[in-house]
């Protein structure tokens, strides 16, 4: 029989999955509402592409700030507080009637959930060990592609029935569901780094920012990322403008990409736990499936963009690229933890996250402007776009397989921040 902690653990873990699921469908109902908005507040391609970046202008500065704040405050009521912002996003985005109002709205909730991983996933760290946490991060990563699965079932329906205002009311409505049964069964685990390993004090951050595992696990998650914040604006209306799909169609490919993506989360993870339980070293654990993952997803992407295909080999194309690369977040945001002085690891999280998730920014601008290059071929623009993520995808994952190295890297900024250093007690930044 499981004990009360651990019971109280699972709970958590299902609250925290869950905000995710919601975190997704407030982000991806706008996806499938594309070409609903496109035609009723005529949005030209760069409009369009615009608003989905305009989601990530604020995404990656609110996420590094409130990353900060996650070394003091309870995650508890950090998670309270975004979802309140996404409730009201939603409601002013439902209310929108403009090209400028939809920007003002997206890149509101755009700030709410840009600390919504990092802070989810620092919640989960407290809840387990620094060699136990491959299998609780890659379950919040499940839960974010639950929501994609969701979403492709569910949004393309709503709309249809209801609108895409009401849908984003009603959104708002589940949110605030949540929000209740969390603030009635929300609690912060007890899991204590810094007695676990000797080791309270703070490390600069200029060490831990310029620490070579940090930067290039986090350039090969801007390189993930890349590819994958299209599904948040053009994927699906690539699949339907484009590819002439019905959005039930467009649809069920999502959901087929995000159930492989959940089963390679699920096994993978599942193979590194039980060899990191058995002695292997962090590096062959943690650090070759996503390095390799970013080297098969480049090479898919980079041939659907580059080598014409008919359609079935198009989706096949797009499917194995689309779903490992989305192995790379949960091992990369574990290896991270692992590296981070446990003060540290709320803001350093974020720091990461706010780093990568920045392609975001990028990524549907770059297909907007090259739908504009091809002459206002969307299929063209798209999988050009594509093909050239592919290319980054290669060069962060050769990077990240030869330069990644997390015990050595632990070592160092461990010995730092130790209690007894000078280092630990600077003012000006490491105590932040």
């Amino acid at each position: 029989m499981q004990s009360t902690p651990e019971r109280r653990r699972g709970l958590i873990v299902l609250m925290l999955m869950t905000v995710m699921v919601i975190s997704v469908l407030d982000k991806t109902i706008f996806a499938f509402a594309g070409p609903q908005l496109i035609e009723e507040l005529q949005l030209s391609p760069e409009q369009f592409g615009f608003i989905g970046s305009a989601f990530f202008f604020l995404y990656s500065v609110s996420g590094v700030l409130v990353g900060f704040l996650a070394n003091r405050i309870p995650s508890h009521w950090i998670l309270s507080g975004m979802s309140v912002v996404w409730m009201v996003a939603q409601i002013l985005t439902a209310l929108s009637t403009s090209f400028y109002a939809m920007v003002a709205s997206r890149m509101l909730l755009g700030a709410g959930c840009g600390p919504g991983t990092a802070v989810t996933q620092h919640a989960c760290f407290k809840w387990y060990g620094p060699r136990e946490r491959v299998q609780p991060a890659a379950w919040i990563q499940v839960a974010i592609m639950v929501g994609a699965i969701v979403g492709a079932l569910s949004l393309p329906l709503l709309i249809q029935h209801v609108g895409w205002r009401n849908g984003y009311f009603i959104l708002a409505g589940i949110g605030l569901v949540w929000l209740v049964v969390w603030l009635i069964v929300g609690r912060e685990g007890q899991y204590d780094d810094s007695a676990a390993e000797g080791c309270g004090g703070t490390a600069p951050y200029r060490h831990l920012l310029l620490n070579r595992t940090f930067v290039f696990i986090t350039l090969a998650g801007f390189c993930t990322y890349l590819p994958t914040a299209l599904i948040y604006s053009w994927v699906p209306t690539y699949l339907q403008k484009g590819l002439q799909m019905t959005p039930m169609q467009s649809g069920y490919v999502v959901m087929a990409a995000t159930v492989g993506v959940i089963i390679l989360n699920l096994a993978v993870s599942g193979l590194s736990q039980r060899a990191l339980r058995r002695g292997a070293s962090v590096r062959m654990a943690m650090v070759m499936p996503p390095a390799l993952a970013c080297l098969i997803g480049g090479v898919a992407l980079s041939l659907m963009g580059f080598i014409e295909q008919d359609l079935y080999g198009t989706m096949a194309l797009y499917l194995v690229g689309g779903i490992v690369v989305n192995l790379v977040p949960a091992f990369a945001n574990t290896i991270v933890a692992y590296i981070a002085p446990p003060k540290q690891r709320g803001s350093m999280l974020a720091i990461h996250i706010g780093l990568l998730t920045s392609a975001g920014m990028l990524a549907p601008h770059v297909v907007g402007q090259a739908i504009g290059w091809e002459g206002g071929d969307l299929v063209k623009g798209f999988e050009l776009s594509i093909g050239l993520f592919g290319i980054a995808l290669l060069v962060g994952g050769l990077l990240a397989l030869r330069l990644v190295d997390p015990e050595h890297s632990r070592q160092r900024l461990t010995a730092m921040a130790s209690v007894d250093s000078p280092l630990s007690r600077e003012p000006a930044i490491s105590q932040i």
